[in-house]
């Protein structure tokens, strides 16, 4: 593009940003005050991609390596395709605020199908097909509750996965029609453009399910002034540049891959190169070699995929990789961990990736996205604790035996506020741990259809975010979730702690660890469970083997560890795992190990006497007849 036709065109765009801005590399640099969106809509960003001329948009890559050529498709010709769908779609019935459940895998018929949908006035609610290592009937049973949840009155989803879903009228009340996007495409490329309906920016834009849990699923309703505020804090945040562009294989189903990868990318009008989730688990280094072929600059992950690249990518799937024009490796969705992102950076360092690229940032769906951004080009900060003193609400700087490490996650994003507060909303000051509060305009209009749950975590204009943390200088530490803390003799433990250690035991998956407790009525107290998925390698004694490493680690006596198999602990679509659906679970026996409908679930108790009689009293009650 010669810098007369760029000058023109971000002039146009971007009336506050002029092109030199962009092609000197920096968008207001230096600077986190709040600037109004450019947009009042996603399909204003939309609309404004489409006529952007230059070939900018989406690379597909195949599933599998032997699947043949990545696809590319402009941004004009996605809305070209998003259009003439919506046209068919409102002749099939498709009204203003109807809510349409996607249930497809990450394809460009996901990309048409979704801003169609927008542009009819319409509202997506994204759902992940059935999981590779799960059930299909467990899948589809998700699907069904997220459906009857948002009251959905259309569904669309691939062919293959129609012939399963035929039953989901029964189970979704509202549900009027369900279609394949093959036949609709089909019908599509003889259709008219439709014109868009004329949207503010407080209608919902879409509905995103955080948990994907079948008992009482919360849709965070976002409206198109959420998203757009949003996107425009991140791209001031990462002070977004003309050349920049992302990797992304995040899901499209919730906010790190949709928001993130997806929107992030119209809306600031950069190329994005996507693969699906599954391409990246069977092969790391697929990750790695887009951000490589494509001179990528932007990409984002949760903490165990750059712990999975560092393990698993040989020395020889290495050759040819460059990562220098990797400018910020986006680290979120989970606690950052210091040993996992130094192997990362030992690992690849070799191959150009920069030490200051890793990028810890935090963030929620109830916030659309992103809360608080380090500043770019700033050191990183782990600071290590008492672990003792941390569980106890104190922040003690502390080498040594009994200590954690966290990670600053930065300061809050440009026109919103964060604050650490008590229980009662009162700001606390730096090195106290409270609860972690958000203001602004990306947090959520509320739990859709759920006034009571909206209610209890929106509270005089702040969202109560459920994560515990604390403030420094350098901003922002996250000590866990509120909800997730274990008390056993008045004392408090993380889950995520626990969960740590025990996938440091040989024979557990990483990642395939949960720790809560269960109220035990007889003895009046909580008792320690941990639930395990195991490796092909595990060896007899595993359970014991987590048992003593909790206890030599915390001083915490685990009362019971059930090893599972793989795949069996049900997580978000984001690969979060899900405690309190697993407690459920749990409790009502229903761990499914395989397709098989056995229950793969091996249990090991306490070695103590005590807690053994504790236990099977607590099975009796529960109508169990078998010892444990």
């Amino acid at each position: 593009m010669s810098d007369e036709r760029s000058s023109r065109s971000f002039r146009s765009s971007f009336p506050s940003v002029s092109a030199a801005d962009f092609r000197t590399g920096a968008w207001r640099p230096g600077t986190r005050e709040p600037i109004a969106p450019y947009f009042r809509t996603l399909i204003d960003a939309l609309a404004s991609a489409a006529e952007l001329g230059d070939g900018t948009g989406v690379l597909l890559l195949p599933e599998g390596e032997d699947d043949g050529a990545a696809e590319h498709k402009t941004f004009a010709d996605i809305v070209s395709d998003a259009r003439k769908l919506a046209t068919v779609l409102r002749k099939r019935g498709v009204r203003t605020n109807d809510r349409v459940l996607i249930v497809l895998p990450t394809s460009f018929e996901f990309l048409t199908a979704f801003f169609a949908v927008q542009w009819l006035g319409a509202i997506p609610v994204p759902s992940y097909p059935p999981a590779a290592l799960e059930r299909v009937e467990v899948g589809l049973d998700r699907i069904a509750h997220i459906g009857a949840h948002a009251g959905a009155s259309h569904c669309i989803t691939v062919k293959s996965l129609r012939a399963f879903m035929g039953d989901l009228p029964r189970k979704v009340p509202a549900l009027r029609n369900l279609w394949a996007i093959d036949k609709l495409i089909d019908e599509s490329a003889r259709a008219e453009l439709a014109e868009p309906v004329p949207l503010s920016g407080d209608r919902t834009a879409f509905i995103q399910y955080t948990s994907g849990s079948t008992g009482k699923p919360k849709g965070v309703e976002l409206t198109h002034a959420n998203v757009v505020a949003n996107m425009h804090a991140i791209g001031q945040a990462v002070e977004i540049r003309r050349t920049d562009s992302v990797v992304s294989w995040l899901p499209l189903y919730h906010d790190m891959g949709l928001i993130g990868g997806l929107l992030f990318c119209f809306y600031w009008r950069i190329p994005l190169t996507l693969m699906s989730p599954t391409a990246f688990l069977m092969r790391p280094v697929r990750w790695l070699r887009a951000i490589s072929d494509s001179q990528a600059t932007l990409s984002v992950g949760p903490n165990f995929a750059f712990a999975l690249a560092a393990r698993r990518i040989r020395a020889a799937d290495r050759e040819g990789l460059t990562l220098s024009s990797w400018r910020l490796a986006l680290n979120g969705a989970e606690p950052v961990n210091q040993q996992s992102v130094e192997a990362f950076e030992r690992e690849f360092g070799p191959l150009g990736f920069r030490s200051e690229c890793m990028f810890p940032v935090y963030g929620l769906a109830e916030s659309c996205l992103a809360v608080t951004f380090p500043r770019p080009g700033e050191p990183k900060h782990f600071l290590r604790l008492d672990r003792a003193a941390l569980a106890d609400g104190f922040v003690e700087p502390r080498q040594g035996e009994g200590t954690m490490a966290l990670a600053c996650v930065g300061k809050p994003m440009p026109g919103h506020e964060v604050i650490v507060a008590d229980e009662h909303g009162d700001e606390l000051g730096y090195d106290e741990v409270g609860h972690v509060l958000v203001r602004g305009p990306s947090v959520m209009k509320g739990y859709f259809g759920d006034p009571s749950s909206t209610d209890a975590v929106l509270r005089d204009g702040w969202l109560w975010t459920g994560d515990l943390g604390f403030f420094r200088k350098e901003g922002l530490y996250v000590t866990g979730r509120a909800k997730d803390l274990i008390i056993v003799r008045g004392k408090n433990y993380y889950a995520e702690d626990i969960e740590r250690v025990v996938e440091t035991v040989s024979g557990v998956r990483q990642g395939g660890a949960v720790a809560f407790a269960v109220y035990d009525e007889r003895e009046a107290r909580d008792l320690v469970v941990v639930v395990a998925e195991i490796t092909s390698s595990a060896e007899a004694d595993l359970a014991e083997r987590v048992v003593s490493t909790v206890a030599e680690s915390y001083g915490l006596n685990v009362d019971e560890v059930a090893l599972v198999e793989a795949g069996v602990l049900p997580k978000t679509s984001s690969g979060k795992r899900q405690r309190g659906l697993t407690r459920q679970r749990y409790l009502s026996d229903q761990l499914v190990a395989d397709r098989t409908g056995r229950l793969g679930i091996a249990r090991v108790f306490a070695r103590s006497a005590t807690g053994f009689l504790q236990l099977f009293a607590r099975n009796v009650t529960q109508g169990r007849k078998e010892p444990p």
